[in-house]
């Protein structure tokens, strides 16, 4: 799921075919997925199927699938909107298997080298297929794995960079921990080479963040971040005409042409808010919705395809209402209110990690003003949905651990 299945074609733009095509069906990991769970629930690893630590997001999530609901019943287009639901329904139920799994300690320890040994593969594939294309041409697609497009990409690096730098940190083996810092350092040189600006901005911002949550911790992390900067600078020298367009787009945002498309599908999301302002147009219908409108700067390729908002928010708005968008900030509240006391409980390694989940939400609230989890009936959204799904059921099982340990110190 995390490393994007295998390689289609090559490896790299033109070299290395992939010996096994079959590792890039699409529907690959979620089978062994669920066959693992069906394996692990008939094995009789549940030991109980309630999950007290996720008690308090049930009502805030109740409130927001009530809404989803809502939105499906009144929308213009029923039969996207039934699959949508589906969808979430069927993303909630992988989530709660996720903080089912977790409770098996086992499983939990696993969970880390298996995350950081992905993303090492996925950000090794990105490096080579760039490396191969040239680092001065424009990145749009890394077609070797099935995130491909460098917001996706950018976006799976930076909501998991964070959780490995506080692992590396709070690890007392020096082979894991040097793991976890050399995943986190790849995963920034990989970023940095798709010349994702909200990408780069905020892998740099959620590392500061780790630190400050932590500043005793810094000095274990240093080598990682020297030998990270090192290649960075490396790669900066190497794509000099790129380093300068990115930055000068940066600091001039209106000499980048995203802007404009942005702004652009951001008044079309509005204009679809204004004319269903409570319930809006369905969940799961913008990629329908949007061709609707008169002008609309919706690509004709995407049309029931995924295509987005470009804005988590202005998308939730324009497909669910106000009802909906109210519903979905209540609900990621929650769970930042929830990390945030986690991240300032006794125990400093558990301490240390639930700061990393931390930031990694933040991150991804952050990215969300500019990209979006495109439609669940979407496979691309529906990895995307997982993805994060698990970061959070991850983050939450470990303040919990650190709530638990802070009430028997006390």
């Amino acid at each position: 799921m995390i490393t994007g299945d295998g390689p289609s074609s090559t490896i790299s733009v033109s070299r290395w075919p992939t010996p096994f095509p079959f590792l890039a069906w699409p529907w690959l990991y979620p089978a062994i997925l669920f066959l693992g769970i069906v394996c692990f629930v008939a094995g009789g690893g549940v030991t109980s199927w309630r999950l007290p630590h996720l008690r308090p997001i049930v009502a805030p999530l109740a409130l927001l699938v009530g809404a989803f609901l809502l939105s499906a019943v009144a929308s213009q287009i029923h039969t996207l909107s039934l699959m949508a639901f589906l969808s979430v329904l069927g993303i909630l139920a992988a989530c709660w298997m996720f903080a089912i799994l977790l409770e098996d300690e086992r499983l939990a320890r696993a969970l880390w080298p298996v995350i950081a040994v992905a993303l090492l593969l996925l950000a090794v594939r990105v490096i080579v297929w760039r490396r191969d294309e040239g680092l001065n041409v424009v990145a749009l697609h890394v077609v070797n794995n099935a995130w491909e497009g460098k917001l996706q990409l950018a976006w799976v690096f930076t909501v998991f960079a964070p959780l490995m730098l506080a692992r590396s940190m709070s690890e007392t083996g020096r082979g894991r921990s040097a793991l976890y810092g050399l995943t986190w350092a790849v995963s920034g040189v990989a970023t940095y080479s798709l010349f994702s600006r909200m990408g780069s901005i905020v892998f740099a911002v959620t590392t500061l963040g780790v630190w400050f949550f932590n500043p005793g911790q810094w000095r274990k992390a240093l080598l990682f971040v020297i030998v990270g900067a090192v290649i960075g600078g490396a790669l900066a020298a190497r794509s000099d005409r790129m380093f300068r367009y990115v930055v000068t787009t940066i600091l001039q945002p209106d000499r980048n042409p995203g802007v404009e498309l942005r702004l652009g599908v951001w008044r079309d999301a509005i204009r679809m808010f204004r004319s269903r302002p409570m319930s809006g147009t369905g969940l799961g219908t913008f990629d329908e919705a949007a061709y609707t409108l008169p002008g609309s700067r919706a690509d004709p390729v995407y049309r029931r395809a995924g295509w987005h908002a470009h804005n988590v928010y202005l998308h939730v708005l324009a497909e669910t209402g106000l009802v909906g968008l109210l519903a979905w900030c209540y609900f990621w509240y929650t769970i930042v209110a929830r990390l945030l006391a986690g991240a300032r409980g006794t125990e400093p390694r558990a301490r240390l990690v639930v700061s990393g989940a931390l930031w990694a939400v933040l991150g991804f609230l952050v990215l969300s003003m500019t990209e979006v989890l495109v439609g669940a009936r979407v496979h691309a959204g529906l990895r995307m949905n997982l993805t994060i799904g698990l970061v959070v059921v991850l983050g939450l099982h470990l303040a919990a651990r650190t709530r638990g340990a802070a009430e028997l110190s006390a």
